[in-house]
């Protein structure tokens, strides 16, 4: 299709409207009520232009280009259409800012109508200078409106955690509504009343966390007005930001982060690869409590006389290696995946070549990735997929993961497959935000999901329908497995029914391609092996693919970086313990000596002889790796606080106080340098990042997918004998989800 703007031509293969046509070809149409990632809604008509032909402008934003088209942008009449709905739109909005001589100070509308309950003048304004009906007010030239204002004089809502709603701010565009309900499946926010009454609200006009709100923040984002608001940040004027990559979650999302000086405000989304403007409660909204947390480390302790003491960065680096150097080849050393890819090598250096120990582990979060390597023989990838491919399946399974707490944006792309109408099968004890989408439902354990998966298995497998299952490696082998797994005494024990089966497996005949997520809980030992083998197999058999998800940062990036490693819960009879990461869940042995490397006082810290003050990732250089194997940069925005060091320095001072050869790491790129050289995975990823491509770890398939061996196929487990597993809230030590109060009310809610 051809159309001419403005004079330019426009050519487009697809489905394409007005105002994105303009975009591309740099022509400016104002509006307010779209939004990028939202379907068309045309509630402002700020964005009207003419169309030779057609009697009456047309909104931009919702009229496609047809072939032949030719559209005006900007007339006179377009003008005047402009300004008279902006004039209509500031009627019902306090416009002090907007029109008026000496906005700029305000100084003229001091003594009109209050802007906010607060305070009266237009430099007050929560989001002054960021507002998009001020920019798109100075667009179509409104500096007065004709009509009389009507100022609805509403109650600022201050009844839930981070958020402030001010209704007299509102301009109906419906954003907040849209976004809730198409972008994150909430559907918390609706339009309320009709005619002049017309407000956004929740049903009942309840508080935003009793109607069953999440705490993304993306309405807070979408508002175009400053009617949804960040309370912490309401009154702040950023003059400055930087860029971050989250690191609370393996999502991996990009934030941007707002200065006030060389202190930081807030954080928002940003338009990264992983996430494409989104972020959750814990990035959006708790960063900034979670970095300024009262129980950051600040300086190196050491014990002396049995109580820790302020000592200098020499001192405690000396003290630390003399209690170590005595237990050369018996030093225990445990690593977190929240910590970057740098971090993790030097680490994996510090214990093999100078520490001399073999005895790496690391938090049991890693057990999906685990699992992955453990088929790889069988022709699986061992990193995550592309977020992507689930959102493109017809069929989700979900065992025993709230993706709201742990895989947020991941949870956006299933949202977004249910959309387009996906079924949805829940197995699991834990409840999610995707509960009231589910088709079929199981309530159970991760000890025993296993079973419904064989059960699955084995009603597909016994039923071929033609299927070239037979042609695949190991079928043969899996059918004799199969013979013996008693489906009637499944169905008595957990009380499922043969009826309810039929249906999950006619889903599967028919649903393709599926999708199949899980996480720690359910490849967690002692159960986990069978759970994965099975899930692989039925994959396999019907064409599915696996989605593993983790709770730290860059859990699949260490499950490669780290390569053979314990599990934490083995590491407790080293003679030594050098702890850097291990989290709250760790169970600790009697160790002959103990340092930390943390970033917030807490268990382990009590009882070490050195204490080491760790960075977080705003305030360092890195690369993490997220669920989908993506290698991401992040640069430092923050100065670390008190004498903080990240991982990596820490490392490699701790080498040279114990007189050891160590490569020289004396920034994150030569860390990540030598990562490079040395783990295939990341062989290629320096080389796409500095050339700004898409960098992934590079992934090898060992073979052709086949089918494998069940362990423990016929066994019952005890749900006690599986693995203590930590919060996914949990940052190096700090229980977000219970020490941050606005974060555990929501968790609560």
């Amino acid at each position: 299709m051809r159309a001419t703007i403005d004079g330019r031509s426009f050519a487009s293969a697809g489905r394409t409207t007005i105002l994105e046509a303009a975009r591309t070809l740099g022509i400016f149409i104002p509006v307010l009520c779209n939004h990028p990632r939202l379907e068309p809604f045309a509630a402002c008509r700020i964005c009207l232009v003419e169309i030779t032909g057609r009697p009456t402008p047309v909104p931009a934003c919702a009229t496609p280009i047809e072939d032949g088209m030719v559209i005006r942008t900007d007339s006179d009449g377009i003008r005047a259409h402009r300004r008279a709905v902006m004039e209509l739109i500031l009627s019902e909005h306090p416009s002090a800012c907007l029109a008026g001589a000496e906005k700029e100070t305000g100084e003229d509308g001091k003594a009109t109508i209050r802007k906010t309950a607060e305070a009266t003048g237009c430099v007050l304004v929560p989001v002054d200078t960021r507002c998009e009906l001020q920019r798109v007010a100075a667009s179509v030239g409104v500096t007065r409106t004709a009509y009389p204002a009507v100022f609805r004089n509403a109650a600022i809502r201050r009844d839930d955690p981070y958020i402030d709603r001010d209704d007299n701010l509102c301009i109906l565009c419906g954003r907040c509504v849209r976004v809730c309900h198409e972008l994150r499946g909430a559907s918390v926010l609706a339009f309320l009343h009709r005619g002049g009454r017309t407000a956004i609200g929740t049903p009942l006009r309840k508080s935003l966390l009793d109607s069953g709100c999440r705490f993304c923040g993306a309405c807070v984002d979408a508002c175009p007005t400053g009617a949804l608001i960040e309370r912490a940040a309401r009154y702040e004027h950023p003059d400055c930001g930087g860029e971050i990559l989250c690191a609370l979650c393996a999502q991996g999302c990009a934030l941007g982060l707002d200065f006030s000086g060389q202190r930081p405000v807030a954080a928002r989304p940003s338009d990264g690869p992983a996430n494409r403007g989104q972020a959750c409660v814990k990035g959006r909204f708790a960063l900034l409590d979670i970095i300024g947390h009262p129980r950051r480390l600040l300086h190196p302790l050491v014990r002396r006389g049995g109580t820790l003491v302020e000592s200098t960065w020499k001192d405690a680096l000396e003290t630390a290696a003399r209690g170590l150097a005595g237990s050369a080849g018996r030093v225990g050393v445990v690593a977190s995946a929240q910590n970057s890819c740098e971090d993790l090598w030097a680490l994996r250096v510090l214990a093999r070549d100078v520490f001399g120990t073999s005895r790496l582990a690391v938090a049991e979060g890693l057990f999906p990735y685990r699992r992955m390597k453990e088929l790889a023989v069988a022709g699986a990838v061992s990193r995550g997929v592309p977020f992507a491919d689930p959102a493109r399946a017809k069929l989700v399974f979900l065992f025993d993961e709230s993706l709201l707490r742990t895989a947020p944006i991941l949870g956006l792309e299933i949202h977004q497959a249910l959309r387009k109408g996906a079924k949805l099968v829940l197995v699991g004890a834990e409840d999610d935000c995707l509960d009231r989408f589910a088709s079929i439902r199981w309530k159970m354990g991760p000890e025993t999901a296993g079973l419904v998966l064989l059960a699955l298995l084995k009603i597909l497998a016994d039923c071929d329908h033609g299927r070239p299952a037979a042609a695949v490696p190991g079928f043969a082998g899996l059918k004799r497995e199969l013979r013996d797994f008693d489906l009637d005494g499944f169905l008595r024990t957990t009380k499922t029914t043969l009826e309810k089966l039929r249906r999950v497996t006619a889903l599967l005949e028919k649903r393709t391609p599926a999708a199949f997520l899980f996480g720690p809980r359910f490849a967690a030992d002692p159960w986990g092996r069978r759970n994965v083998a099975t899930l692989w197999n039925l994959a396999v058999l019907t064409g599915g693919v696996l989605v593993p998800i983790a709770w730290e940062a860059n859990a699949c990036g260490a499950a490669e970086i780290l390569g053979e490693f314990e599990k934490t819960a083995e590491i407790r009879a080293g003679e030594a313990l050098y702890d850097a990461g291990s989290g709250p869940h760790l169970e600790r042995g009697n160790n002959s000596f103990l340092v930390v490397e943390d970033a917030f006082w807490g268990e382990s810290a009590t009882r070490a002889d050195v204490v080491l003050p760790r960075t977080l990732f705003p305030e360092q250089d890195g690369t993490w790796v997220n669920a989908e194997g993506r290698v991401q940069r992040s640069q430092a925005a923050l100065q670390p606080p008190g004498e903080a060091r990240p991982g990596w320095a820490i490392a490699s001072g701790l080498a040279r106080a114990m007189g050891r050869g160590f490569p020289a790491f004396d920034s994150a790129a030569s860390a990540f340098a030598g990562l490079g050289k040395n783990v295939s995975a990341f062989e290629d990823a320096s080389r796409e990042l500095a050339e700004g491509r898409p960098a992934f770890m590079k992934q090898k398939r060992t073979a052709k997918p086949a089918f494998v061996s069940i362990p423990d196929a016929a066994r019952v487990f005890d749900p006690a004998a599986g693995a203590v597993l930590g919060d996914p809230d949990d940052c190096f030590g700090l229980q977000a989800g219970q020490e941050i109060k606005s974060l555990k009310t929501v968790r609560r809610g």
